[in-house]
């Protein structure tokens, strides 16, 4: 039950990734022309675009995970005894904050030049910093990480997942 339910994580992340991609290509009137689950990509062409446009197409593939862990999380039941509910929830919830490390992190290498240029968080981080510092996006992250923990805490994800950890430890050392 445990790789299933991290597999399925997995791949309900990259997809909800992607799409938080294409909901801004949507609105601007872009044309999809490849989206890939595999290779994690979407591409477009045409559109009209401003700042505001650039900058929500290259946060909402982390945006838009995180919205949906949120509900996710809102719905969750601790009661439920489930392995693979437990895991997979674990899992649901901890991706996206994973991926949001990265806005944590990238904002440091982006004020020292070192970040690709073809990554999403860069792209936001050129557009950003013409009207805030790039740390703005380092807090932010964090806030959203803490809040995320705390709440995953408080709605009993974490411990649900940590008691079956153990319970999947005890019963393989049988």
């Amino acid at each position: 039950m445990l790789i299933p339910a991290v597999l399925l994580s997995t791949f309900l992340y990259i997809l909800l990734h992607e799409f938080g991609h294409v909901i801004v290509l949507w609105t601007v009137g872009a044309d999809i022309t490849e989206f890939s689950i595999l290779s994690a990509h979407v591409s477009h062409i045409g559109g009209e675009w401003t700042n505001l446009s650039d900058r929500w197409m290259h946060v909402n593939g982390a945006f838009f995970p995180l919205v949906v862990s949120f509900i996710y999380m809102l719905f969750y039941k601790k009661s439920i005894a489930n392995m693979f509910y437990r895991v997979f929830s674990a899992f649901f919830v901890l991706m996206p904050l994973f991926s949001l490390l990265a806005w944590v992190v990238i904002p440091f290498f982006y004020v020292s030049g070192q970040v690709p240029d073809n990554d999403d968080i860069y792209k936001f981080l050129y557009n950003f910093t013409a009207d805030y510092p790039a740390y703005f996006v380092t807090v932010v992250s964090l806030i959203v990480i803490i809040c995320f923990i705390s709440i995953a805490m408080k709605k009993g994800i974490a411990s649900n997942f940590i008691e079956t950890v153990r319970k999947i430890k005890s019963e393989a050392s049988k």
